[in-house]
């Protein structure tokens, strides 16, 4: 950080994050999606908010523009420049993706959301040396509004991720009629949902009684298929949805199985974690399986059976998994769940600490902090309903507290011995 103070530095700085926003834009982007070609169709252009995990997109679309344009801003570029070339930069990608591209989805929200995450990456390094090198009093000001805000995430982790159902009929697919996925290649004999059985293609007679208790979080789907060749690529085997949600989602990703359930998340068109089953299907088609998902409160559970082995995990929730609801693709429980999700806490409040250091009295400033990690991970889940938090949770906010202190000081030390910052350094164009 204190390396930033050079004209070289910032300039090699800015040369690297933009190289590499400009070809994380183009790789993420550009690639064909032919399985996706029939969803694709169906997304409106002049859409702000587009599909069931519109929330998602935009967030992600805000995201990915935010290092190219912070880098182009750290070369001198004026923000406006900046934020014209971002937009013309979507435009062009938005453009390739409905002519050319196929099977990805060109539409209005994108070029906005682009664009304004422009704007924000542009701003964000246009303020880079009061964010790195705050005055006493600005830094009390930083530390205490990170705190609250990685509390304020927590907190909306945990109530998105409860169980919810809209008040809608709800519909099962189950062939080709479902029109955004990858239909299931094997057979499904029979299906169950809290003991109704499910009608192919058609509207759920007990709608109301089966939401009320996804509404409880009380789910149980058994499955009795037959499989498929495992192929790439995400297949639908059923899917229980209302007007505009998924709600009870099993699919095949190889010899692997995803089931999703309903959050309250889904409302905001985020999205709901999948939870994987590893070799849930056998490696070649026609072989009786037996599938079974449940939900109890904030506890999923998913099994198969065939051959005579049963193959099973089980993943209870966290207010710590709050990144799922963004990010698409199967978690699995395990050493890695439980790595990401301390990551991601510790991440979050990394800023927080290193604020607190630079503030006039940091220790008192640091207790701030250290009663918001203690405000997530123990009253949290205690009045959300969920299991205390595991010890790795604490271990990546304590890590993230430690990082922040220490990078403070290492950055203090470095400018003890190099001279203060030069203000041309990060001066505005």
């Amino acid at each position: 950080m204190t390396g930033l103070r050079t004209p070289a530095a910032k300039r090699l700085l800015g040369m690297a994050l933009a190289g590499s926003g400009l070809l994380a834009i183009l790789g993420l982007t550009l690639y064909p999606s032919p399985k996706q070609a029939k969803s694709a169709a169906l997304t409106p252009l002049y859409c702000l908010v587009c599909g069931e995990s519109g929330g998602a997109d935009v967030f992600l679309n805000l995201l990915l523009f935010v290092p190219m344009a912070a880098g182009l801003r750290l070369l001198d570029w004026p923000s406006l420049r900046v934020v014209a070339v971002s937009a013309a930069l979507s435009l062009g990608v938005e453009s390739l993706q409905y002519f050319v591209v196929e099977g990805r989805d060109a539409s209005l929200s994108d070029l906005l959301t682009n664009t304004t995450g422009g704007a924000v990456g542009a701003a964000l390094a246009s303020r880079a040396r009061r964010l790195l090198a705050p005055g006493l009093h600005l830094a009390r000001k930083l530390s205490a509004g990170a705190a609250a805000a990685w509390l304020g995430v927590l907190l909306f982790s945990a109530f998105a991720l409860r169980p919810w159902a809209p008040r809608e009929p709800l519909r099962n697919y189950c062939t080709a009629a479902y029109p955004t996925s990858e239909v299931f290649a094997g057979t499904a004999r029979s299906v169950t949902l809290n003991g109704v059985p499910l009608p192919c293609d058609g509207v759920i007679a007990l709608s109301r009684p089966i939401a009320e208790r996804l509404r409880k979080g009380e789910l149980a789907l058994d499955v009795s298929a037959a499989s498929s060749d495992p192929e790439a690529g995400r297949r639908a085997v059923h899917v229980v949805r209302a007007p505009h949600a998924s709600l009870v989602v099993l699919a095949q990703h190889g010899r692997s199985v995803l089931f999703s359930a309903p959050i309250a998340a889904q409302a905001l068109r985020l999205l709901a974690p999948a939870v994987r089953l590893s070799h849930a299907l056998p490696d070649r088609g026609g072989v009786p399986v037996e599938l079974r998902a449940e939900v109890h409160g904030r506890r999923v559970q998913l099994s198969a059976m065939y051959g005579g082995e049963r193959r099973a995990t089980e993943l209870a929730l966290s207010p710590a998994y709050g990144w799922t609801m963004v990010l698409p693709g199967g978690i699995e429980p395990g050493v890695r769940l439980r790595l990401a999700g301390a990551l991601w806490l510790g991440g979050l409040l990394f800023p927080a600490a290193y604020w607190a250091a630079r503030a006039e009295r940091p220790g008192r400033a640091l207790s701030v902090v250290a009663l918001a990690g203690l405000a997530g991970l123990g009253l949290v889940p205690l009045l959300t309903g969920y299991a205390p938090a595991h010890w790795s949770e604490w271990l990546g906010v304590s890590g993230g507290i430690a990082l922040g202190w220490a990078l403070h000081r290492f950055a203090a030390y470095l400018q003890s011995r190099c001279g203060s910052p030069s203000t041309s350094a990060y001066s505005s164009s």
